[in-house]
């Protein structure tokens, strides 16, 4: 039995599985808490420290989840084979010196931008690797280290989408679209699509979930639901006719929104980011749920066929499962797969890009 730790020194309240059904709980702990829950259903020992959290508490799971604050005593933190620090490459100094043997690991949840020449000696100081949750977030970071003091190692594994999610027969309504607002770069580029497809079908409405910037007030179709738990999102995915998020200026550094659109039988009209393009990869309809956002006209023009012609099949790529991202992170952090380790898709696949580092 492999002991693994995770560090959240970020979260701004304290999560485990319970929150993602309670509340809006956010990418980062939704990643979290599937990937350390996933490891303990393998076998492993998994304890989730975070702060704002004020008393221990175990998931049905069996994941401990703790208290824990950077300035404050780690005593009642328990020995660990491997940790991973959320976000927070400040606290890898004081981790290594309390974990010395440990294998180490930074997930990184954005680019880091002007923090970049810290992070890099950082890391490189510490032996820890830098996990990126993307292909193409780990282009950026490595563009964004290159040049920096010292060298940090650096692997992809992607943010993971719930196994059981699938189609469950729920039938679309037409004239319903589904957005995110906080997906990043407000929802201007996204607003002005969808005025184009009310040109066209003035009963389209537009369901937008999360906290974000409405440019110029509340467009006409534009119904603003706010932040929701995660279940009650993906009850507005399948009821959508499609995800509409045709946002060019948006920074995605990953794709999972999608993924998971796609995994319950929804389509989506998003801009080509490279993120995008690698999270739809081996869905039939990838192709077609891709359009160049630069024209607020796209997005309109692609939705009229649809209607028309009716809507791609789409599928959620099995490696971007949590079964098969809980395998990358055991490759990643070289733990031991205990013998009573359960898969959830147990499925081989012939083509399943693994975590790789360099």
């Amino acid at each position: 039995m492999t002991r693994l730790l995770f560090i959240d020194p970020t979260t701004s309240h304290p999560y485990q599985p319970r929150t993602l059904y309670d509340r809006a709980a956010g990418a980062t702990p939704t990643s979290v808490v599937r990937v350390a829950e996933g490891l303990a259903q393998r076998g492993h020992r998994v304890t989730v420290a975070q702060c704002h959290r004020s008393w221990p508490s175990r998931s049905p799971g069996g994941v401990a989840y703790v208290p824990f604050a950077f300035y404050g005593s780690w005593s009642h933190l328990p020995s660990a084979d491997a940790v991973v620090v959320v976000e927070q490459h400040k606290v890898l100094p004081r981790v290594r010196r309390q974990f010395p043997e440990a294998r180490l690991a930074l997930w990184l949840r954005d680019v880091p931008g002007r923090r970049r020449r810290s992070l890099g000696s950082t890391a490189a100081e510490a032996d820890a690797t830098v996990v990126c949750v993307s292909d193409a977030h780990r282009a950026a970071v490595r563009d964004l280290l290159d040049g920096a003091d010292g060298w940090a190692r650096t692997a992809r594994i992607h943010d993971p989408v719930d196994d059981t999610a699938e189609p469950d027969g729920t039938v679309p309504d037409r004239t319903k679209l589904v957005a995110v607002a906080n997906l990043g770069g407000g929802l201007g580029e996204v607003l002005a699509a969808f005025a184009h497809v009310r040109t066209a079908r003035p009963g389209v409405r537009l369901y937008v979930v999360g906290e974000g910037r409405m440019e110029g007030g509340l467009s006409p179709g534009v119904v603003p639901l706010g932040p929701l738990p995660h279940r009650e999102v993906m009850r507005h995915v399948r009821e959508a006719f499609a995800v509409f998020q045709p946002q060019a200026g948006a920074e995605v550094i990953s794709g999972r929104l999608f993924a998971e659109a796609n995994a319950v039988g929804t389509p989506v009209l998003a801009h080509a980011h490279a993120a995008v393009r690698e999270a739809l990869a081996e869905s039939p309809g990838a192709q077609g749920q891709l359009v160049d956002a630069r024209d607020p006209t796209a997005a309109a023009r692609r939705l009229a066929r649809w209607w028309e012609e009716g809507r791609p099949p789409v599928m959620c790529p099995l490696f971007l499962r949590t079964s098969r991202v809980v395998a990358d992170w055991e490759r990643l952090l070289e733990v031991e797969v205990p013998s009573r380790a359960v898969r959830v898709v147990p499925a081989p696949v012939a083509r399943v890009p693994a975590a790789v580092a360099a």
